[in-house]
């Protein structure tokens, strides 16, 4: 086996040297939009609403030739009622807790129908699988008072319908 020198020197690998990746160039300046926060507070009084005022007619711009109408007497109408300024009132957040809890009556009734529809949901696998046999008699029995042929089960079907009767 020939020996190794190891006093030979191997070429090195050269590595370029190539500027740094990170140059230092300051504190960054990044201007982000700034935004108001929304106000929490309640107001006070609500600000009352106004109806608008209706303008009075414009007359014609040209006088057109007088037409003649039958004369009757038509009702006078009289001026039309004000119209009432609505209110809004004013309630604190205590107040409107209060308001929004149901009461009992409400909460016993939703309770009730809710236990209904659990106890028919979790029902219904059970009924059906009570029922189920009693329509296939009565299908059977219906067929053959009316003359048509009955389909013979084979004895995997019959064993099956046994096995549904158990549980």
């Amino acid at each position: 086996m020939p020996e190794i020198n190891s006093s030979v020197d191997l070429p090195q690998v050269a590595i370029p040297q190539a500027p740094p990746i990170t140059l230092d160039i300051g504190v960054p300046v990044i201007e982000l939009p700034h935004f108001n926060p929304m106000d929490i507070e309640p107001e006070v009084e609500p600000p009352k609403i106004v109806p608008p005022r209706t303008k009075p007619a414009e007359p014609p711009a040209a006088e057109l030739p007088p037409i003649k109408l039958p004369t009757k007497e038509a009702p006078k109408s009289e001026a039309p009622p004000a119209i009432p300024e609505p209110t809004v009132e004013v309630k604190t957040l205590p107040q409107r807790i209060i308001e929004a809890v149901p009461t009992i009556p409400q909460a016993v009734n939703t309770a009730g129908t809710s236990a209904i529809a659990v106890s028919a949901a979790l029902a219904t696998p059970l009924l059906l699988k009570a029922i189920k046999p009693t329509i296939k008699k009565l299908a059977k029995k219906l067929q053959k008072a009316l003359g048509k042929k009955v389909k013979v089960e084979s004895v995997r079907e019959r064993r099956k319908f046994q096995r549904s009767l158990r549980g």
